[in-house]
Parts: structure tokens; C-alpha cells; sequence
């Protein structure tokens, strides 16, 4: 795994949880954070790593990077929107 070089203010991992509690649990992630922050969520592929950059990108977030881990897992860089 490769991180560009972004200062990650907190990380979380969702990889036990299904969708949609995968997006919930990543919008109130993010919803915790100031304006400009920037949260790492790991994330299995498939469905979480579809849905959850396509819906926090509605919501008004920067997804800066996906990283995948080689391991079936990703790291998704998102930096929070304005409200």
C-alpha cells in the first residue's frame, strides 16, 4: 500500500460490516471531522467499495484515493466537504 502524502486526521475500518451500515458508519466518520480533514476507511471490494465513495461523494466529499491492499481490502482517502 501506497499512501499519497495526505495528513490523515483518523482512520476507521469497516470491514466487519455490511451494506448500507458501511456507508452509516463511514458518514459519521467523516461527519466527526472539521471541513478540510481527511479520513482513511478500509473497505472490503465489491459493494462497500462502490457504494461508499459514490455516497459520500453525494454527500459532498472528496474521495482523494482508492488504494487497493491486494488482499480482497482498500483504503479509501476522503477528505471532508463542507456542510
Amino acid at each position: 500500500m501506497a499512501l499519497a502524502d495526505h495528513s490523515i486526521t483518523d482512520k476507521i475500518d469497516i470491514t466487519d460490516v455490511t451494506c448500507p451500515i458501511t456507508f452509516v458508519k463511514a458518514k459519521v466518520a467523516i461527519e466527526e471531522l472539521e471541513e478540510g480533514e481527511i479520513l482513511q476507511i478500509h473497505l472490503n471490494q465489491g459493494e462497500p467499495l462502490e457504494n461508499v465513495p459514490r455516497s459520500l461523494g453525494e454527500e459532498g466529499h472528496e474521495v482523494l484515493e482508492k488504494i487497493d491492499n491486494g488482499d480482497g481490502t482498500w483504503e479509501l482517502i476522503v477528505r471532508r466537504g463542507a456542510d
